[in-house]
């Protein structure tokens, strides 16, 4: 089984026999209130202080001062996250007499880095991607200043009741589950969990056709509760998977492109509220996992729905979706939304246990990079049939559906592990974070002879390597190159016929035109207007230069 596709119908189909199961959840959870958030730092000061001088010199500011030493020259300080901004705490700790150092309180780990799941031995793909490794840097849920890391799977649902993403799921406290009442006002009701897109209702379970047969393993591999003594091991030990059902298993199950963006426009409202209420409210959402799409199609016949990953981006959240399974070159052969031209889409080929070429779709220009795909030991769906035959942990699934979800929880790992340089420019730039993030992640992959010529890295999906690149350029010894400058930058329509607008905050100083050889093509660029009238149809790439630096875009003339 592989990705999910959209027919040229635009019917989105799983492949996979059709088991019914009924079920019914009689749930009443009460919306809680949003919780403060509790952080410490470490300082040393160069002589002994005693604990009311410190309180007093504070103004009170943090809740708990606490000697850490006989001496009393090391003090923990704990603060409340509503009391006191991150920033403003370092500053009033360096300013106190005879401070000599600072340090966050950071989380220390045992080395004990295989977990007690009982099927972790049977996961091969967590060594050869290097999680193992990662989760000695950082099992996190959540990052350095408390935000709560989700990530949002569009897919055919999860079941709540399956015993290995217990404490893994969000939850929508804001609206009260079961009192029949959009409580958080943003048109739909009771969604505790999510939402069913299909069933238009609350039940993410998607209890009248129920299998999950797709969603259920996808999930699993991100965020499958980990060290649990139960099941497997999830890439991200804690996370909230965000579960929005696109499709379900009926026997006419279809799905069309319009539910997709009715199913994105939901993430993004969580995300888009978080942002606004500095995290009151909403959801911090970094990624979205999408395993499906449609074989043979090309941007040009799907603009809104491309343009569509710009808009999630601008939010902070980037997206990652499972190339086609056919084996074909896609540019030519046409994949949705593998070829959409937006930097906030990842796309992700299928390799093997043995880092080769596991046949689909490849592309040196738009599939970025591979990520084991091929016979993955994960979660499978918590059916009545599946419980009875001890079969909800399975081996057998194949296809890039199943490389896509390591991409996305590599992307969650990288944001519990950000810096305060890189926290700064999420919060106060979110579509810059998701550049400089995308890039680090690329520059990470280890180099695969047989993924050379297969993807632009021509290489496979290293969690390690991309947080030591991650610290790296936290600690300014290596920049993002100047292709991640879009600054006010709009480049409208994409795909275009004749004219495509560029518009900047810059004086723009040159566009050029490449085709997909590299080769220069002359085209006329007038106040603000690209004639591309002379070009044939196809992927050519925009050079555009302005004082602050360059960037380089994707474009289709279609």
């Amino acid at each position: 089984m592989g990705k999910l596709y959209f027919y040229p119908t635009f019917v989105l189909m799983f492949k996979r026999s059709i088991l019914l199961f009924s079920f019914s959840i009689a749930l009443s959870l009460q919306a809680l209130p949003v919780k403060d958030s509790l952080f410490s730092l470490i300082v040393g000061f160069s002589r002994p202080v005693q604990d009311y001088s410190l309180q007093t010199l504070t103004v009170n500011a943090f809740s708990q001062i606490e000697a850490l030493d006989i001496n009393r020259t090391y003090f923990k300080f704990t603060y409340s996250s509503r009391r006191l901004n991150h920033s403003s705490a370092y500053n009033l700790l360096s300013a106190l007499p005879n401070y000599l150092q600072i340090q966050e309180n950071s989380q220390v780990y045992l080395r004990a880095t295989t977990p007690n799941d009982t099927l972790f031995g049977k996961q091969f793909h967590l060594q050869l991607i290097h999680a193992v490794e990662a989760w000695d840097i950082t099992r996190s849920g959540v990052n350095r200043r408390g935000d709560t890391i989700v990530i949002a799977v569009v897919d055919d649902g999860l079941h709540i009741n399956h015993p290995d993403f217990k404490g893994n799921i969000w939850i929508n406290y804001a609206d009260t589950m079961g009192n029949g009442l959009d409580d958080d006002g943003n048109g739909f009701i009771d969604d505790t969990y999510g939402w069913n897109f299909i069933g238009r209702n609350n039940d993410i379970s998607d209890s009248f056709y129920y299998k999950a047969g797709h969603g259920s393993p996808v999930a699993g591999i991100i965020g499958a509760k980990t060290n649990n003594i139960t099941g497997v091991s999830g890439i991200m030990w804690n996370v909230k998977l965000m579960i929005v059902n696109v499709t379900d298993t009926s026997p006419n199950m279809a799905i069309y492109q319009s539910d997709v963006i009715k199913a994105y426009s939901y993430v993004l409202h969580q995300r888009q509220l978080y942002n606004q209420t500095n995290g009151q409210k909403g959801a911090f959402v970094v990624a979205i996992n999408s395993s499906w799409g449609i074989d043979g199609k090309k941007p040009n016949q799907a603009p809104l729905w491309c343009a569509f990953y710009d808009t999630l981006g601008k939010a902070g959240i980037l997206s990652v979706c499972a190339v086609s399974n056919a084996q074909e070159q896609l540019d030519t052969y046409g994949d949705l939304p593998t070829l959409c031209t937006s930097e906030h889409l990842i796309a992700v080929g299928n390799s093997t246990r043995f880092d080769n070429y596991a046949g689909g779709g490849y592309s040196d220009i738009s599939v970025d990079l591979f990520a084991p795909g091929s016979n993955i030991f994960t979660t499978a769906a918590y059916t009545k049939t599946n419980i009875l035959s001890n079969r909800i942990f399975r081996d057998g699934y194949s296809g890039s559906s199943f490389s896509a979800p390591m991409v996305t929880a590599a992307l969650g790992v990288m944001h519990s592990y950000a810096c305060e340089r890189l926290l700064d420019t999420i919060k106060n730039n979110p579509l810059k974070a998701n550049l400089i993030l995308r890039k680090l992640l690329l520059d990470g992959v280890d180099q695969v002879n047989a993924l050379d010529g297969k993807c632009v890295t021509g290489g496979r999906l290293n969690i390690q390597k991309a947080l030591k690149i991650m610290d790296m350029y936290c600690q300014g010894e290596v920049g993002v190159t100047s292709t991640a400058w879009t600054n006010g930058l709009l480049v409208y329509p994409n795909p275009a016929q004749d004219i495509i607008n560029i518009q900047c905050d810059s004086e723009i100083i040159f566009v050029e035109c490449l085709d997909v050889q590299g080769r220069l093509i002359e085209l006329s660029f007038n106040e603000g207007q690209l004639d591309i009238s002379g070009l044939l149809p196809g992927i050519y790439f925009l050079r555009i230069r302005v004082e602050e630096g360059e960037t380089t875009v994707k474009i289709v003339r279609s």
